[in-house]
């Protein structure tokens, strides 16, 4: 553990919430935070697929011999995963630094868990002098850390809308797809990924700004990219052009994010952190011979209408928890559907009681806790 994770060790990312950009641009500008250091800057909000459609992009920029740094959220195994230059991840030592260097402003400035993660990777990237840093929001747009009033010349990127955090961002679609748009300014080119109709409409007469839009006949069909992955792609690629003015050229090198797709044996991990992600999981497995579904979700999320979504997928539903995560659901129970409230014990009775592929999804948490056990990190039951 870095010394930046010892100090917010209890300070979870979603306790305390207090959405609020100050704290942020205060943070910064007392470290002589100047946007130039960024070069290119590529801001990237939306409901689904905004974690691949970075990454995607991120690595074709970097394949192409441009200098690119990716901020991105959550992590999966390593918190050093949310900060990446030239595909690898920022060390402990980096880290360390960062921390000791900069801890009186961060106490100072009482950063939030999110905050202090997002100031570390902007500090680092800044000492690169990278061509291109691409910027993925971790809840909603206008009040997250990553839209701070400090970065204003930008490329803003919204994926795939829908439902997402409703205790924070509330219910309303509308008021959802608004909290996104707060990424824009007043300069910025908006590129909207394949959306509903509905979706285009509304933003086309909401905003002034330029739109560059994803048509659904644009999307790519390939089979190392299925659904939803396929529209993510596109997404990235389209990103691509519009920097450089040319097509990217297909790499044989590029690869999914950790927790997406993922197989290790007979286990799949393919997370999804909401509802409309859910639905995107039913339509890519649901005729594919899963065996059984592992699952869980957080407690601010709709646990009986993800248990009716995964049916399609399997009949055989095992719900389970985040161990020590202070949003996880305590128990569930419902005839058809076994709770076992340990991840390692779910796994181990899916082994037991079910041949064939076994998927796990719902919060990727989940996903990351299961990794760790299949690749030997954890052991406890």
């Amino acid at each position: 553990m870095n010394k930046f994770e010892s100090y917010y060790a209890d300070k979870f990312e979603f306790k305390n919430l207090d959405l609020s950009l100050n704290r942020i641009d205060n943070a910064l500008t007392e470290a002589g935070f100047n946007e130039k250091s960024l070069g290119s800057i590529i801001h990237i909000a939306g409901t689904n697929g905004k974690g691949s459609t970075s990454f995607f992009l991120y690595q074709m920029l970097n394949l192409s011999g441009y200098k690119t740094a990716l901020f991105t959220s959550p992590h999966i195994l390593k918190i050093n995963e949310r900060i990446s230059y030239g595909l690898s991840d920022i060390s402990d030592d980096d880290m360390d630094n960062i921390f000791t260097t900069y801890q009186d402003n961060l106490i100072k400035n009482n950063l939030s868990y999110f905050e202090a993660v997002f100031f570390t990777a902007i500090i680092y990237f800044a000492s690169k002098s990278p061509d291109f840093t691409i910027l993925e929001t971790g809840l909603g747009g206008r009040f997250d850390a990553t839209n701070t009033n400090l970065i204003n010349n930008k490329l803003c990127v919204i994926t795939s809308m829908g439902h997402d955090h409703a205790a924070y961002l509330g219910n309303n679609i509308y008021g959802i797809i608004n909290e996104k748009l707060g990424i824009l300014r007043d300069n910025s080119t908006l590129i909207l990924a394949y959306n509903k109709p509905f979706v285009l409409e509304y933003i086309k007469n909401t905003v002034k700004n330029k739109i560059k839009f994803i048509e659904k006949d644009m999307i790519v069909s390939d089979k190392d990219y299925p659904y939803p992955y396929n529209e993510n792609y596109t997404t990235s690629s389209y990103i691509y052009k519009i920097l450089l003015n040319h097509e990217f050229i297909y790499n044989t090198e590029l690869k999914l994010p950790p927790c997406r797709m993922e197989k290790l044996g007979n286990i799949i991990l393919d997370g999804s952190h909401n509802m409309s992600g859910i639905l995107k999981i039913k339509e890519t497995w649901k005729k594919q011979n899963i065996s059984a579904v592992i699952f869980t979700v957080t407690n601010d999320r709709n646990i009986e209408n993800t248990a009716e979504i995964l049916k399609q997928v399997s009949h055989n539903l095992i719900v389970t928890t985040l161990p020590d995560n202070i949003r996880s659901i305590k128990e569930y129970s419902k005839n058809d559907i076994v709770f076992i409230q340990s991840p390692v014990e779910a796994i181990i009775y899916a082994k037991n009681h079910f041949t064939g592929t076994i998927l796990v999804t719902g919060s990727f948490y989940l996903c990351a806790y299961i990794k760790e056990y299949l690749n030997g990190s954890r052991n406890e039951i």
